[in-house]
């Protein structure tokens, strides 16, 4: 088989993997900002196009939903092309994360301005927004989580930073969930900012996400160029001039990254509803005479059970070694969140002490569930080693774009399940809070704590089936350690 050799200029020390704290920070905080902007859009904006703009939730629902299908199979093209594009020795994935970000910025401001032309022509507007900010996220993204399995060649080194992404991304969300406290603020005070400036509520609204578009969408994407500054230390890198229907029949034979993806997909359930229409609606008490609102409840809950639990992230790997490796630790989160979640269900939330067993036991389920992401980008990293020490190939750009692809599809599974579900229940934002059918607030308490339950267990169904054992992955690690080295022998030599 003829194999173009493209040799990755790397530092002598490059082999032992080591990432330097410096570098490891940048990509971090590159990693963070990339994530305040997705979490914004995929947390915020299905609710800024029904409450804001006042489209349908059926219309937003299927809108949102095909736009990220279409976000989804454009993916593997994409990452397709980072793949066999010739560039120069350690630069396959750096050209896509210095200028992009800039690009990808303005357009999420963009997505969250009320340009107050009516429903039909928000919904064309929003599109072509849309489309064109996919496109761009999309080679932004691969490149930036793709450089993880480049970043070393040693598998518990890229556990270790895949550790801290992932904290990188719980900060980011940590920062979007304050949205709802920032917005229930305004709300509780929107009569006297009415009075004061002559801003009717409405309005304030249109202000307060145009803003968060700025700061999360364009701000993060500023930080995400931070990325830059990362090296690719994988010492060597074999291209296959083959088409691109090869690429993908070979990642179809990738066992490991198809159990993973699909085990992901069919997650996607577990967070059709968003969390804003449970505690929007039907959560509100007084607390020693203050009045807290929906979106203040939502920020409080969201504090209290991961304050204390994101603190296990920072232990992940110790954790992964002593209980046989990250499968382990989504195997036993997953099993948690289904039971932690009954539990939590039957507990209710009609009186304080229901909502305090609530707290605690979600905050127990989050302990592990906060280290799936870390486990899940580990694994990915795995899969891609593995289809290198088979093939010859190594699969960074098509290996992450499934991995996009994947959650994207789910997501656009999400949305539109979303649509239909509030759809069926009456739901309509011009009810206000307290307008709606009864069986749209009866609904929301099982929707918001058993929905997520059964995408664990969902999950579970293709997950078990991956066989990867220690043995394995230290098998394949020594023998592309050894190839590289014998490559890198024989360029010298030539």
């Amino acid at each position: 088989m003829d194999e173009e050799k493209v040799l990755t200029e790397i530092p002598d020390s490059a082999e032992d993997g080591k990432v330097p704290t410096g570098e490891l920070f940048a990509y971090t905080a590159a990693l963070t900002g990339q994530n305040l902007t997705y979490h914004f859009v995929n947390q915020w904006i299905f609710y800024f196009c029904t409450n804001v703009i006042g489209i349908s939730p059926i219309k937003v629902g299927f809108l949102t939903g095909f736009s990220k299908v279409w976000d989804a199979l454009n993916d593997p093209i994409v990452g397709t092309l980072i793949d066999r594009r010739r560039t120069k020795p350690g630069q396959k994935l750096h050209p896509y994360l210095g200028k992009l970000p800039v690009i990808i910025g303005i357009l999420t401001a963009l997505m969250f301005v009320d340009f107050g032309l009516g429903e039909t022509a928000a919904m064309v507007i929003f599109l072509c927004i849309y489309i064109a900010w996919d496109l761009t996220y999309s080679f932004q993204d691969v490149a930036l989580w793709g450089m993880m399995a480049l970043i070393s060649p040693k598998s518990h080194e890229r556990e270790r930073v895949s550790q801290w992404l992932n904290i990188g991304v719980a900060a980011a969300i940590g920062a979007v969930g304050l949205i709802p406290l920032i917005k229930g603020t305004v709300e509780a005070n929107s009569g006297r900012i009415e009075a004061s400036l002559g801003i009717t509520e409405a309005r304030q609204m249109t202000v307060l996400f145009l803003a968060f578009g700025i700061v999360f969408g364009f701000g993060g994407e500023l930080m995400s160029i931070l990325a830059y500054k990362t090296k690719e230390r994988v010492a060597f890198v074999n291209t296959e001039n083959r088409p691109f229907k090869e690429d993908i029949k070979a990642l179809f034979r990738n066992k490991m990254l198809l159990l993973l993806l699909l085990a992901q997909l069919v997650n996607f359930i577990g967070g059709a509803i968003p969390w804003i229409y449970f505690f929007d609606y039907c959560v509100s008490f007084n607390f020693r005479g203050t009045e807290i609102n929906g979106s203040t409840a939502q920020f409080i809950y969201g504090l209290l059970i991961s304050v204390f639990s994101t603190v296990s992230m920072f232990f992940a790997v110790k954790i992964s070694d002593r209980i046989g490796g990250m499968r382990n630790i989504i195997i036993i989160a997953q099993i948690m969140n289904v039971i932690c979640r009954i539990a939590a269900y039957f507990a209710g939330f009609n009186s304080t002490k229901s909502i305090v067993a609530v707290i605690v036991i979600m905050a127990i389920s989050s302990i592990p569930a906060n280290m799936v992401g870390i486990a899940q980008r580990a694994l990915l990293s795995d899969a891609i080693n593995y289809e290198e020490w088979k093939t010859g190939k190594r699969t960074e750009g098509v290996s992450n774009s499934m991995q996009n692809l994947t959650n994207k599809l789910g997501d656009a599974l999400k949305l539109i399940a979303a649509g239909v579900i509030l759809s069926a229940l009456g739901f309509s934002a011009d009810k206000g809070i307290t307008g709606q059918p009864e069986i749209f607030y009866k609904a929301q308490w099982p929707l918001f704590m058993l929905l997520p339950a059964l995408g664990s267990i969902l999950y579970l169904i293709p997950f078990m089936f991956i066989r990867y054992s220690k043995v394995q992955r230290e098998q394949v690690e020594r023998e592309l350690e050894q190839r590289h080295l014998e490559a890198l022998t024989q360029e010298k030599e030539a």
